[in-house]
């Protein structure tokens, strides 16, 4: 019995070292999909952006896709306090997804759409609610492995959506933008948000 439990915590030190290392390769990997900085251009004006950070965005040990985010204006903030403002209306960001596996538009749609409830009141979603059905329609094709997906939040509360280098989208309001940054940047993030701040905070 004592042999059969040795054995078993054994396996699973062997699968969390395998899991580190595979992290690790990744990580190198994603600098290389995500460049330092990006220029962008909005009104006929050039914004240069900064990375702040990358991770993966994984399911039940699945890795769903590979982000970058971007910042135009960086902060000299305690790391308690890049959170909040990052979610407000100061500049202009981006976040970049790689995607790592095929998906439907389906599951694509039910995962943003439950990122943005669970950041948001009733009140709060009823008031977007408009505008995120906007989004949603604009999420129509599936995804295959390595395509591209962007999400552009401007200083004037604008979000655009550009799927394979193509624009499929442009909302402006602040309050849904905010909602939709909070998938990845409020208390319930659905990653690891310190990576993606890990640049910002190094560098500052």
């Amino acid at each position: 019995m004592k042999l059969n439990i040795l054995k078993i915590v054994l396996f699973f030190f062997v699968c969390m070292s395998l899991v580190h290392a595979g992290d690790a390769g990744s990580e190198a990997e994603k600098k290389d999909i995500f460049p330092q900085n990006v220029v962008i251009e909005y009104n006929n004006e050039k914004i240069n952006l900064t990375r702040t950070g990358l991770t993966v965005r994984k399911k039940f040990f699945l890795k769903i896709y590979s982000m970058a985010h971007y910042v135009e204006k960086k902060p000299s903030l305690e790391a308690d306090e890049i959170y909040e403002f990052i979610l407000q209306q100061i500049g202009a960001k981006q976040i970049s997804m790689i995607f790592l596996r095929s998906l439907k538009a389906e599951q694509i749609q039910e995962s943003l759409l439950s990122g943005i409830k669970l950041n948001t009141n009733e009140d709060e979603y009823l008031q977007i609610l408009p505008n995120v059905e906007i989004f949603m329609r604009a999420i129509h094709a599936d995804v295959k492995e390595n395509d591209e997906f962007i999400l552009r939040w401007l200083a004037d509360g604008t979000i655009i959506s550009l799927f394979q280098g193509k624009e499929i989208s442009s909302i402006k309001d602040e309050n849904f933008a905010r909602a939709l940054w909070s998938i990845w940047f409020s208390d319930y993030s659905v990653v690891n948000r310190d990576l993606l701040v890990k640049e910002l905070l190094t560098s500052s």
